[in-house]
């Protein structure tokens, strides 16, 4: 998995790259189609903002999670990729055909 991070108006430290790096890895538990992961800090104002998206192979999942600190906002935006990955995984899992035992014939 490819690992994209962009910082605007801050500079990226090694502990908050190490951070982001910890936490993107995570995501690979949840879905091992994930192609490439783009993650945007910045600052807006006050509060701190992270924005994600995640390529999967026929899907583009994308959060957004804020903050008062960089490191608050980005698990906030991992838990909500998570949350959208377990979601996604769900609805696969329910599209699939049931697994049908055949029945013996009542009559004989």
């Amino acid at each position: 998995m490819n690992l994209t991070l962009t910082g605007r108006h801050l500079d990226i430290t090694p502990y908050l790259k190490a951070h982001v790096d910890e936490k993107v890895k995570k995501l690979d538990r949840f879905n091992s189609h994930i192609i490439k992961t783009e993650i945007v800090l910045l600052k807006e104002g006050a509060k701190d903002v992270a924005e994600a998206k995640v390529h999967l192979s026929h899907r583009v999942l994308t959060a957004t999670g804020q903050g008062k600190d960089m490191y608050i906002a980005v698990n906030d935006v991992i838990d909500k990729v998570v949350a959208q990955l377990l979601r996604q995984q769900g609805k696969f899992h329910d599209r699939r055909r049931p697994n049908h035992t055949p029945t013996p014939p009542s009559g004989i």
